[in-house]
């Protein structure tokens, strides 16, 4: 009986061979994910490792017609592979820098939610699942519960659900139900780049069982912080406009709130994670970057502008070189709302609802954030440079708006 690296290693190394001779056809991604997960990146045999790696080279001298399932591919090796070529980072570990190509193939925010919400689905199925064999009743509770809630955000047809008409509270084998749907897309089946992105994305390092949710987790709330930072730069493009519509405008931050909304809820299925694997997680993958959200914060400097800059925070997440806009969306919305009070101050109360609705999302994402980093890693020094819950701690009260 073959062993997952065994499998994997002869499929790798018949599409090697082909390559000499034409196209080499689809990749071997499944079978490389099983045996990425049955060792973890960091243990890879040395041989499938090479081949790994020659198999990246070869791709990326290619040319490729971008969104193409070969263009995935190169893609998701150039990710997979980073560690093994010594060259790791945030948005290789986490695949993000892969997502965030692909979302920018087309219409960015249809690609971003169609792609989180897959993702969703695929985490929820997973954990709820997982729950059925967890020994310990209080965790196998927390963890269907947490999964659960996140389900109702869950549309079986168009992926994320209006809040107004989310499903109604369902058990576990119900959520399951809509989130195959959803991955199958309603039985036809996703196009071959997008499955791949689905069910080869979860890059492990170790093989802690609590690492597929973490990096899951990560993966969709920074698509989320992306989603909200499309929302709001559009805010801010159309709040500089001569006459704004403060009707838009609304529409726009509520979306951006809806989305924090949802990352809130992930973070609820972060807080089941063991510390002592996370600890294993965070020990293996170091040197990849300071995993802390790139997206919340380029998030925080698109709406704070200078004063959402940290010392802390901007080497760590690499926005040193991002432009900072002037006026920050903060400053511009206080203006349009100001002037709406003069003329229109019907408008002005629905502007500032709609401001205090994103603020308080983001009150809660802080607090839900402050209560997962206390749970799960304690009150030791942070990635990047912070120190860690206290440095959460000392920003929790700063509005995003």
């Amino acid at each position: 009986m073959t062993t997952p690296t065994e499998r994997a290693e002869r499929a790798v190394d018949t599409w090697l061979q082909r390559i000499r001779k034409g196209p080499p056809g689809p990749f071997p991604h499944r079978l490389v994910t099983r045996a990425v997960q049955a060792h973890g990146s960091t243990a890879l045999p040395e041989r499938l490792r090479g081949q790994l790696i020659d198999a990246w080279d070869w791709s990326r001298s290619c040319s490729l017609e971008p969104g193409s399932e070969e263009w995935a591919t190169a893609a998701w090796l150039e990710c997979l592979t980073s560690s093994l070529r010594n060259a790791p980072s945030y948005g290789a570990y986490t695949m993000t820098s892969l997502f965030g190509r692909w979302s920018r193939l087309g219409d960015f925010p249809r690609r971003n939610a169609q792609l989180s919400a897959l993702l969703t689905a695929d985490l929820i199925r997973y954990e709820l699942r997982r729950a059925t064999h967890e020994d310990h009743l209080g965790e196998r509770r927390s963890r269907s519960t947490a999964a659960t809630l996140l389900a109702r955000h869950l549309d079986e047809d168009r992926g994320w659900a209006e809040t107004t008409c989310r499903p109604k509270p369902e058990g576990g084998s119900q959520a399951i139900q809509r989130c195959n749907h959803l991955l199958s897309a309603g039985g036809r089946g996703l196009p071959a780049p997008l499955a791949l992105l689905v069910e080869s994305s979860l890059p492990v390092a170790t093989t802690e069982p609590d690492e597929p949710l973490f990096i899951r987790s990560v993966q969709i709330m920074e698509l989320l912080a992306e989603q909200a930072a499309f929302h709001l730069g559009e805010a801010h493009r159309r709040a500089r406009a001569a006459t704004p519509e403060p009707s838009s405008l609304a529409m726009l931050l509520h979306a951006t709130a809806d989305s924090l909304d949802r990352a809130q809820h992930v973070f609820r299925l972060v807080s089941t994670i063991d510390p002592t694997q996370f600890a294993a997680i965070r020990a293996a993958t170091a040197g990849t970057g300071a995993l802390q959200s790139t997206g919340f914060a380029r998030l925080e400097r698109c709406c704070r502008g200078e004063a959402g800059l940290r010392p802390e925070t901007v080497a760590a997440v690499g926005l040193v070189t991002a432009p900072t806009p002037a006026p920050s969306l903060s400053t511009t919305l206080a203006r349009v709302t100001t002037r709406l009070e003069t003329h229109d101050p019907t408008a002005a109360g629905h502007l500032r609802l709609a401001i205090q609705a994103v603020n308080a999302q983001w009150q809660r994402w802080k607090r839900t954030h402050l209560g997962v980093a206390k749970k799960i890693i304690g009150d030791v020094p942070g990635t990047g440079g912070t120190d860690g819950v206290r440095y959460l701690a000392r920003h929790l009260e700063e509005p995003l708006l």
